[in-house]
């Protein structure tokens, strides 16, 4: 089994979400090629006031002996640091078990090593914080890593979803909270 599982029947392991937005629809995958059959959906947390009770909730639930991760991102440009972000809370705090060129290393040798650690340490949930600052395209690997790790993805985005990132979800399982009673039955204080 390759490490990266192909998301749709054509054996693409990534979306180019440039190639499929609202001025591109005539482009885009159908409907169902990006549907993970026999998966929980890709679940965003809309977080349109930027209330601080979304972020205390998630950052509460981080218990990664549970496999129950939160991760308030450094944010850079590039979304580089993200990738680094996830491989060190998977570690919780030690340096993770990767080859050393992931920590300087480029974009997709960083995401290649998240998709790794994430299936080696079997985190059951990973809540990324902060998603409003993270590029279409790395919601696109997001959304990949969802459907090819088994590990549920959970986006929390602190403002209105712009045009071209609802596209996106269109084409794929997910569901859309906007409630903190919502984000607290999917997020129940770590243990």
């Amino acid at each position: 089994m390759a490490l990266l599982d192909a998301i749709n029947p054509l054996g693409e392991i990534a979306v180019d979400v440039l190639a499929c937005g609202p001025a591109a629809s005539g482009h885009c995958p159908s409907r169902s090629s990006l549907r993970a059959t026999g998966r929980p959906p890709f679940t965003v947390i809309v977080d349109r006031h930027d209330d601080v009770r979304f972020t205390h909730t998630v950052l509460a639930a981080h218990h990664p002996a549970a496999g129950q991760i939160s991760i308030h991102p450094t944010v850079d440009r590039s979304d580089r640091l993200l990738w680094h972000d996830i491989l060190h809370t998977v570690a919780d705090g030690r340096p993770p078990r990767a080859p050393i060129s992931t920590e300087h290393g480029s974009t997709p040798v960083q995401e290649h090593a998240a998709h790794a650690a994430l299936k080696a340490a079997t985190v059951q949930r990973m809540t990324v914080l902060r998603a409003h600052r993270i590029g279409w395209g790395t919601w696109a690997d997001l959304i990949a890593l969802h459907r090819t790790t088994g590990t549920d993805v959970t986006m929390v985005h602190h403002a209105e979803l712009p045009a071209d990132l609802a596209h996106l979800l269109r084409h794929c399982d997910h569901r859309i909270l906007t409630t903190h009673a919502a984000v607290q039955a999917l997020h129940p204080p770590a243990r």
